[in-house]
Formats: structure tokens, sequence, C-alpha cells
């Protein structure tokens, strides 16, 4: 490496990578993809990508050439990954996976260059790919089948950090057609995320900010609500809903830096003691974890309340997640060394979004607005934007219910009103939604 190639990566070690999460042990950027860079395409694609910050505080146009032929040639080595028949091989086709996340993590920070409509932004398509990389090369090893089943570092950061990029786009993204969804190949989309042992499977991870489990869950509240659209008169599906519920009602999530597998299954949630606190900042990493995987979980009821069960956002249930979602959000910083690429972007958006009451609006305004004040290269400027236009139609194009208790009718009968939402957004919006 020359000089300016090896600041480039020193930059990616000590200063991008500790800026992705308050968790050490699972910070995949640092851990898990950074011993790849022997590896030339991999190490061209981590210097194109951590170049772009480089050379947002220092425009020297010696940067940006050379950051623009890194990108060249990491392309042009996934190029060769992509046409590589091994690289789809079982428990092959790491360096593809990093390579296309790499890629896509660029496109996402990218926001001046993101494709408009009717074009899938590239960070979905790279993501995308890296799905299809991920199914064909799963080693099938569940965690319902042998509770000693072992996990490996990099499949698991490859699986949550792709997960998190497909996953997450799809709340502000229409419903598979019903006439073209094929129910069984959609239900096992997202299989290779539940590789693993059921402790591995709640672990809360450096790359999204919550588990695996919970990542799973809300990519199924979304199969669900696209198969009741398929089926409307379907009993299985309300049944496996009440079963998701199940699940996020009772999910203890845990972590190696704070609270541990067996502690976390036998204590309360989260959120009892976050009701109690009052005009409190959260000024330790572990509480700040504890705190941003209980409000995705949060994030991920309302999720399902109100795109699953179809619950208009002021009914009462919905307006206490609302509730216990803003006290999350309320009490953590949006600045120092607690505040990184983890924090709940998805959960304050909803906050945001859901919003029937002025502090529940306050609170998603406020934070959006400390963020923003510090300029920094992020998915958030842009999200709050597409935020504050959406606030000006939504009262309007998707009323709220005069009579949010009246749910006599069956799920089916119910008033689809967030399909309603996703498709005003669609038809507004320039772009799909970057929500990670």
């Amino acid at each position: 490496m020359d000089n300016m190639d090896r600041r480039l990566f020193e930059f990616y070690l000590k200063n991008w990578c500790p800026g992705r999460c308050v968790l050490s042990d699972t910070n995949l950027w640092l851990k898990d993809l950074a011993p790849m860079h022997k590896n030339e395409g991999i190490l061209h694609a981590i210097q194109s990508l951590v170049g772009i910050y480089i050379y947002d505080y220092v425009p020297d146009e010696r940067i940006r050439r050379r950051i623009n032929q890194l990108y060249i040639k990491a392309d042009e080595y996934f190029s060769t990954l992509l046409n590589a028949p091994e690289g789809r091989e079982i428990g092959k086709g790491q360096e593809a996976i990093t390579m296309a996340v790499l890629l896509s993590m660029q496109d996402v920070v990218l926001t001046e260059r993101h494709r408009k409509k009717p074009h899938i932004p590239r960070w979905l398509a790279g993501f995308k790919q890296a799905a299809d990389f991920l199914r064909a090369t799963d080693p099938s090893q569940r965690y319902w089948d042998d509770p000693n089943t072992q996990c490996d570092s990099l499949r698991t950061s490859h699986s949550i950090i792709v997960g998190r990029g497909v996953i997450l786009a799809q709340p502000m993204m229409a419903l598979p057609a019903p006439e073209t969804m094929n129910p069984e190949e959609e239900s096992d989309r997202f299989r290779w995320l539940t590789y693993g042992s059921e402790k591995d499977m709640y672990e809360i991870h450096g790359g999204c900010g919550f588990s695996k489990r919970l990542l799973h869950v809300m990519s199924q509240v979304t199969y669900c609500a696209a198969r009741l659209q398929q089926e409307p008169e379907s009993v299985v599906d309300p049944y496996t809903a009440k079963i998701l519920l199940r699940i996020l009602e009772g999910m203890r999530q845990w972590s190696r830096e704070g609270k541990d597998w067996e502690t976390a299954q036998n204590g309360g949630p989260t959120i009892e003691w976050v009701r109690e606190v009052d005009g409190m900042k959260i000024d330790s990493s572990q509480i700040m974890t504890e705190v941003t995987a209980e409000a995705w979980r949060i994030a991920a009821i309302i999720y399902y309340q109100c795109r699953l069960l179809r619950l208009p956002r002021n009914h009462p249930d919905v307006l206490a997640k609302l509730e216990d979602l803003a006290k999350c959000i309320k009490i953590m910083p949006t600045s120092g060394p607690h505040f990184t690429a983890q924090a709940p972007l998805l959960p304050v958006f909803f906050l945001g979004l859901l919003a029937t009451t002025p502090e529940h609006k306050n609170i998603a305004k406020d934070w959006f607005e400390s963020v923003v004040s510090t300029p920094v290269r992020s998915t958030v400027p842009p999200l709050y934007e597409a935020l504050k236009r959406i606030w000006k139609w939504i009262h309007e194009e998707v009323p709220i219910q005069s009579d949010p208790t009246d749910l006599t009718k069956a799920i089916c009968g119910r008033v689809p009103w967030w399909e309603n939402v996703v498709a005003n957004v669609l038809d507004k919006e320039e772009e799909i939604l970057c929500l990670t």
C-alpha cells in the first residue's frame, strides 16, 4: 500500500469502525471484515468506502481520484465473484457477501447519488445479491434442530448486516403482489437468519443493535401481512400472528458486554425500569445497548399491531407501545461516545410517522433535529426530510379513525391503512426510503 492507501485503511480501523456501534465484541466491521483486508478486492472496497468520509473533510482532488480508482477495482473484483460458481457452494461465498456488503454501504452513505424511481436503489439491489449468496450457501444448522449448534462469527455478521439491509426496507415498501407471491418461498426467504443456537439467536449484535431473532420476526410480520392480503379468509395466518406476538412480548435479548443470557431470560423487560426514570440521559455503553435493543423490540410490536393486525395508530394498544418507545428514545443521547450508527433510526422514524399526540411527534422531531445539527454523512438527514414531507399529508391521506376500539371485524375486514401510507410514500417520494 502507498501512503494514501495506508492512511485510508488506518482511518477505517481507528475512526470509522469505532463509530459503527457501542458493542466492541460484535463490531463486525472491525472483528470480521477488517481481517479480510489481505484480499485486495475487499481492501479496495474498504478504502473507497471510508475515503468518502475523508473527502467530506478534506476535499482534495487527489483523494477523490483515488477513491474512484479503488471503487472501480473493487467493483471489477465483485463482478468476477458473481460469476464464480464455487462461491455459491454450501459454506462458501464469504468474499462475495463481504464485497456486496461493502459496496452496498457505499451507496447507502452516498445519499446524493441514490437512484430515483423507478429504479431499485443500488444499496438494496446489493443487499439482495448478498441475500441470494446467503441462501445458496446456507449450512442449514437451525437452533431448534440442535441446541448445541455452533455459529461462525463471520456467517452471523453477514446474515445480520444483510438481513438488516433487506428486512428494514420492507416496512416502507409494498407487499409482494398476491397473484405472483409464492407463500412457501416467501416464508423461507430469510431462513439463513436462523442459523446457530437459541442463545445465538437472542444475542444483541453490533451490526444492527438488536438480535437475529428479532430481525427474523420482523420479516415474518411482513410475510404474514402479505399472506393475509393474498388469502384474506385464511385461519392459519391469524394463528401464526398470535405466535409472533407471544415471541415479541416475551423476548429477552442479551449481550456479552451487559446482561448475560441467563440473567436476561430470568428478568423482566427493560421497559419496566425505563418507565420509572425521569429526566436521565444514558451514560454507559451497557445501558445504551440494552435500551436500544428494547426500542427495536417495541418498534417491532408496533409494526406488528399496525401492518399485520391493522390496528389504527390511535388504538389504545398502539398508543401504549408508542408511549413506551417514546420513553426509550427520550433517554438516549444523540451525540458523544454512546451515540453511534447503532442508534435506533427506524424506531424513531416509526414514532414520528405514527404519532397522534404532539408529545410523541416532538420527541421524534427533537431526536432528528439534534442528530442533524452535527454535519455528518449518514442516512438520517434525508430520512428526516422525508418524514417532514410525510407530516404534511398523512392526516389527510390516511385519517385517524374516529372509533379506534371498534375491532368487531376480523383482521381481513379492517382497513389496511399501513398499505395506504406505503402507497402514498412510494408515490410522493423520489426513491425507496433507506431506514438503516
